[in-house]
């Protein structure tokens, strides 16, 4: 009940304190840099203040941090920034517990949450840092009513400051987006104009290497996000204003390969002028996942010789094992579909996943099976051979498919006509590869 007392006493002491002593305007995008301490009118009290809600918050003992805090700020509120940084993160904490337990004054700590961001801001100006850390926090405590909330402060954030944001800021953003659009409050026009706004910032970090595959996985999952708007028609009206405007401008044209890439926009004629220049641009050799886009919108045209050549040259640069295993997963597709069956069998042993790899050796042996194999006899022992891999792929082959495999071996009976024994061992045709003689009964 104390606590409770304490909580509402905050607050309300929370809006009495709202527009005394400010030191700023609150809209400029750059946090003050505070160099001196400011201890209020007692000193004394203050520093006591502040050393026990300090010392609280080091033991993370968020509940009597939280009392001291409170008496800091009505003692000194302008003590310093970093004040309202840790009020910020006791009282975060404090909410995230009352949440779990399901608490019903939970909604009590957000509200002082909230109003502790107010104080900040009338004590110190409402810069972006403030603006970033507000969002994230109602996104990740109270999303569904704050949307629109963080739309706003998160577009003001990446317009002015988006050095000071993250990868998930990205993400939370990009919700806060399709809420507005969802709801109509922004239209497809708008949501693109984030969209390249957003993808500059994955770019540059990529770029950077600061965190570049969390910032891979946000361009996917931005890609992803933007569909809805993004159709092919309207991706290539926008990169072909861009691309005219600039059209030797090689760091764009990359970027604007792969956006339209990422986006399965890959039948344009735009597309193929931008795959000429990145894949024979003479200062700078074409990039793994240049040739790898390039080689599945060959796959996609069933272009499956140009799409093989641009798969190897893909896995030749590659330095990422992700981007090589898919390779080799097309480079399997594209040899099963034109029936060059031991290669793809050896690309699926290149498979950084085994069971899987297992797995496509069965269905390329057992595909193999009407060309090679010449009698029914000869059939069933390629059958045999894909159920051995079947039984490698650890669980991954489904009972139909085994069962359909099962349906093409010799019944007993026949084999006794042939004067082969079941069980034997022997050669499967083709393939060169000994294999147990089993029968479908």
């Amino acid at each position: 009940m104390k606590r409770i007392l304490l909580l509402y006493t905050f607050i309300c002491c929370s809006f009495l304190l709202n527009g005394q002593n400010k030191v700023l305007e609150p809209s400029q995008s750059e946090c003050p840099e505070i160099n001196n301490v400011n201890w209020g009118s007692d000193s004394l009290t203050c520093r006591k203040n502040v050393s026990l809600y300090s010392e609280f918050l080091k033991q993370k003992n968020y509940v009597d941090a939280a009392k001291f805090w409170y008496k800091t700020q009505k003692t000194c509120p302008q003590y310093k920034p970093n004040l309202y940084a840790n009020g910020v993160y006791i009282y975060k904490q404090l909410a995230k517990a009352k949440k779990k337990e399901k608490s019903s004054d939970a909604a009590l700590y957000l509200d002082t949450l909230y109003k502790i961001y107010d104080l900040w801001v009338d004590n110190f100006g409402n810069c972006d840092k403030i603006k970033a850390s507000l969002a994230k926090d109602i996104m990740i405590l109270d999303p569904s009513k704050g949307f629109p909330k963080v739309y706003t402060l998160y577009n003001t954030v990446f317009t002015n400051s988006p050095d000071i944001t993250s990868y998930s800021d990205i993400q939370y953003f990009v919700y806060s987006i399709k809420y507005m659009l969802q709801t109509k409050k922004i239209d497809c026009d708008q949501f693109l104009a984030h969209y390249e706004l957003l993808s500059s910032e994955c770019d540059k970090n990529i770029t950077k290497g600061n965190k570049p595959d969390k910032y891979t996985n946000v361009q996917g999952f931005l890609d992803q996000e933007v569909s809805p708007c993004a159709s092919c028609d309207k991706l290539e009206e926008i990169y072909t204003n861009k691309y005219n405007a600039a059209p030797e401008n090689m760091e764009q044209i990359n970027k604007i390969f792969d956006r339209l890439s990422n986006n399965k926009c890959t039948e344009s004629t735009l597309y193929l002028t931008l795959l000429d220049k990145v894949l024979n641009d003479p200062n700078s050799p074409p990039s793994a996942k240049a040739l790898f886009n390039a080689a599945t919108a060959d796959h996609k045209r069933k272009d499956y010789k140009k799409a093989k050549e641009r798969f190897n040259r893909a896995i030749s640069v590659s330095e990422d094992e992700v981007l090589t295993n898919k390779s080799y997963e097309f480079l399997y597709d594209i040899s099963f579909n034109t029936k060059k069956y031991k290669e793809g069998f050896d690309f699926a042993g290149k498979l950084s996943d085994a069971c899987d790899g297992n797995l496509k050796k069965a269905k390329i042996i057992a595909a193999s099976a009407s060309t090679f194999g010449a009698s029914a006899f000869e059939k069933s022992l390629i059958y045999c051979l894909a159920l051995d891999y079947s039984n490698r792929s650890c669980g991954k082959a489904t009972a139909s498919t085994i069962n359909a495999w099962k349906g093409q071996l010799l019944p007993k009976s026949e084999l006794i006509m042939l004067d082969v024994q079941s069980g034997s061992s022997q050669n499967a045709p083709f393939w060169g590869q000994s294999v147990e003689l089993k029968t479908r009964d």
